[in-house]
């Protein structure tokens, strides 16, 4: 994934941050909405991934993005 990116209205670069949510530091994860696999998947579980914030430092603008790899 690009580590590199500039907020689209400043121009300036993002600094990378971690999105967490308020329960025991979990951390963020969205669903993909594919199937997860084998018997979890059987089971109806989907598919998850991490995604990486960035926040910018003049107007804090956040976006998310997420590895298309993954």
């Amino acid at each position: 994934m690009r580590e590199d990116r500039h907020c689209p209205d400043c121009g300036v670069e993002m600094a990378k941050t971690t999105p967490v949510t308020t329960f025991h530091g979990d951390s963020l994860r969205l669903r993909t909405g594919e199937s997860r696999g084998g018997v979890l998947g059987k089971l109806g579980l989907e598919k998850e991934v991490q995604p990486v914030a960035y926040v910018c430092p003049e107007c804090g603008l956040v976006r998310f993005y997420v590895d298309p790899e993954e």
